[in-house]
């Protein structure tokens, strides 16, 4: 784990990001995969922290699955509102646990959210048996206080006392720069005399990252190319 050094931004840094146009359009291969991680899940209903624009929003609520989602930008909600006018979209704060109610869902997802404030904190707001689907960068940025560098420390180690983690992904960046995004999935336990709170299948579930994942893993098509040099370029 790096620690950036950076300070944790205010309201209207954000604002002022969102208020100049932010482009998803690279996002949408990562949206597609929360889509299908929230499919595995028995009767979704999802609050999402950190709803940005609203892009996922609209995709989840066109799925047909219970949404609702909050910012803590208020342009970002603006834009989330205008976006999907049949979404609920709300400004909220991620430390506040009054946000986090009432507890009508099972699935939390936090794309590109973690990295930019407390994580551990912002977890523990997260009700026994919700799964967490969660999204995080190994690269820098002024806004982001720690890079998560290596899945299995920086993300199964680190959650470790707040989450069993199921599932890793990796998506990876086109430049030749290393940046890749990590996707998981776990789901949010409180350890009771040294037992958690999970029934059997979910404390046996072992997490499916390998370490190849986050390098250049071969492209799944067959064609004989690394995955940053084939599919991922078609997707993006």
């Amino acid at each position: 784990m790096h620690l950036t050094g950076h300070q944790e931004k205010e309201q209207n840094y954000y604002d002022s990001i969102f208020d100049r146009g932010y482009n998803t359009c690279n996002y949408y291969p990562l949206y597609n995969e929360v889509l299908q991680m929230i499919s595995q899940i028995s009767s979704p209903h999802i609050l999402e922290v950190g709803c940005g624009v609203g892009d996922l929003g609209k995709m989840i609520v066109e799925k047909g699955y219970p949404y609702r989602g909050f910012d803590f930008s208020e342009v970002a909600v603006k834009c989330s509102q205008q976006l999907c006018p049949q979404g609920n979209f709300s400004v909220g704060d991620a430390y506040n646990i009054q946000c986090y109610l009432p507890r009508n869902y099972n699935i939390v997802v936090a794309l590109e959210v973690l990295e930019h404030i407390n994580d551990l904190r912002m977890i523990e707001n997260i009700p026994n048996g919700v799964a967490l689907i969660a999204s995080v960068p190994n690269y820098d940025d002024p806004a982001h206080l720690r890079l998560y560098q290596d899945p299995n420390k920086d993300i199964i180690e680190r959650f470790k006392p707040y989450l069993k983690i199921v599932d890793i992904k990796s998506f990876a960046s086109p430049d030749p720069l290393g940046k890749a995004i990590f996707l998981f999935r776990g789901i949010r336990y409180f350890p009771i005399s040294g037992r958690d709170t999970l029934s059997t299948n979910d404390t046996e579930a072992t997490p499916i990252f390998t370490p190849e994942a986050k390098r250049n893993p071969p492209s799944p098509c067959g064609r004989g190319k690394k995955y940053k040099k084939c599919c991922l370029l078609e997707k993006l």
